[in-house]
């Protein structure tokens, strides 16, 4: 499994790289070819993280493209781009050009990866134990403060511990009703959502599922996007930045699975004359 993952992961790295190499020319940007290798770097690291979810989700075909896609552009493109903007890292158009590309590149490779993943091995569906309203209302609430605690305590280690990235962010701090309102009702809220349709489609333990979810934050929502030169960041930034929300997101995702976690049983999709793939 190990070696297949990798190998197709490589498969997916320059697959991701072409998507944006094409991308790019259809919306008129450039790329230097010396930032070529940390491209191609940031994306087997996305390739493996998707890749892995992919063989371990109980969803096939079009509901598996449906569920890479989302997880990908969400995390991977949404919610950054949302945090780029309120702080005047990127213009309003640098933004939608931006929110335009990240949906056209993740629309385009969710279902040509799920296709490269492609077995003839039987899906497991997962069935979730019932959960009252009042149980998911405050668990959500208690997550979307949470998430918030952790976002304000990792800025403020951060500059602590780098006080440099005070001087890049001199006169862009957004009003702190913005900041506020943005990491509690979108972009904690998009985690939450993500992290619910991860532990709902994943048939592994739940350690497993803390650590993937946890990892999946850190790596799509954070280190990965961070690893290619930018015009809009420099480098001592994305540095700070990669350790940050690297720390900070997989803390968060493994406590959210830890929070809305649900006990779950397993049972083989009904497809005749197929073997049924173990769990994990």
């Amino acid at each position: 499994m190990k070696t297949n993952l990798f190998a197709k992961s490589i498969l997916g790295a320059l697959l991701l790289t072409a998507l944006y190499t094409l991308f790019n020319m259809i919306l008129g940007q450039t790329s230097a070819i010396a930032n070529l290798f940390w491209g191609i770097l940031s994306n087997f690291l996305v390739a493996l993280l998707l890749g892995y979810y992919i063989m371990s989700s109980s969803l096939s075909g079009i509901r598996l493209g449906i569920s890479v896609f989302l997880i990908y552009f969400m995390i991977g493109h949404f919610n950054l781009l949302i945090e780029a903007y309120i702080f005047n890292v990127s213009s309003r158009q640098e933004t939608a050009v931006e929110l335009i590309r990240g949906f056209l590149i993740s629309l385009t490779f969710a279902p040509l990866y799920v296709y490269i993943f492609r077995n003839k091995t039987a899906k497991q569906a997962v069935n979730f134990s019932k959960r009252s309203l009042i149980s998911w209302i405050w668990r959500i609430l208690v997550a979307d403060i949470l998430y918030l605690f952790l976002y304000i305590i990792a800025g403020f280690v951060l500059t602590l511990v780098y006080p440099q990235l005070l001087q890049f962010y001199e006169g862009k701090i957004p009003p702190f009703d913005i900041l506020i309102n943005t990491q509690l009702f979108i972009r904690g809220f998009i985690f939450i959502g993500i992290a619910l349709l991860m532990l709902h489609t994943l048939n592994i333990s739940a350690v497993k599922k803390g650590i993937l979810i946890g990892i999946t934050f850190a790596i799509l929502g954070g280190i990965a996007p961070l690893i290619p030169p930018s015009d809009l960041m420099p480098s001592y930034v994305r540095l700070g930045h990669g350790f940050e929300v690297g720390i900070s997101n997989f803390v968060y995702g493994v406590l959210l699975t830890l929070l809305l976690n649900l006990k779950s049983s397993t049972k083989a999709d009904l497809q005749p004359g197929m073997a049924v793939r173990p769990a994990d």
